[in-house]
């Protein structure tokens, strides 16, 4: 973790960031330790007051807290605890977020790949999860008398219905009209 001090009439010594760095250290691994972490410390000080305000930006989201003392280590290791606290409860949400079609009880799909070649090579087949077929409705819609092209487009627009099949007063064979979303008749001829 990278972390800049900047100083408004406040510093700090090198023994006291070494100290402060254990406990960015500390925050880095509640963040699952991403090497992206940078953090930035302002200090400064009014009269007797001193304040410290510590901004982390963590992958898409930036943590900032503030804290007053009258030493220029206790503001911020006291911003550090509040920030410690932040992370921890905002964990979830800063590493989780924003990671399409991925459950925590399943591999990324790159993953999931991976493992099956790999148990391809060794020789295990993979457990392959069936797949399932769309829901098929069976319907008993067939018109019970043979009707031609138009006569089925006249019981189309009658009905209401999306679709109706028919029986072809000609040939026999079964046919459907579909009533496309652009509104125009489309006819499947059956073999």
């Amino acid at each position: 973790m990278r972390v800049h001090y900047t100083g408004r009439k406040a510093e700090l010594a090198e023994g006291e960031r070494k100290k402060l760095q254990r406990k960015f250290d500390k925050i880095h691994r509640v963040l699952n330790r991403r090497s992206d972490l940078e953090a930035r410390v302002i200090l400064s000080r009014q009269r007797h007051l001193c304040e410290a305000e510590v901004t982390l930006r963590a992958l898409r989201h930036t943590l900032v807290v503030t804290h007053a003392a009258v030493e220029p280590f206790g503001a911020v290791h006291g911003a550090l605890e509040k920030l410690e606290k932040q992370a921890v409860r905002n964990k979830h949400k800063i590493i989780d977020t924003h990671r399409p079609g991925r459950q925590r009880d399943r591999p990324a799909a790159v993953v999931a790949e991976s493992i099956s070649d790999l148990e391809a090579e060794i020789g295990r087949a993979p457990v392959a999860e069936p797949r399932r077929s769309p829901p098929i409705i069976r319907s008993n819609s067939l018109a019970p008398k043979p009707l031609t092209a138009e006569g089925a487009a006249l019981e189309l627009e009658v009905s209401g219905r999306d679709h109706i099949s028919y029986r072809d007063a000609d040939s026999g064979k079964v046919h459907v009209l579909l009533r496309r979303r652009d509104g125009v008749l489309e006819l499947v001829e059956g073999e």
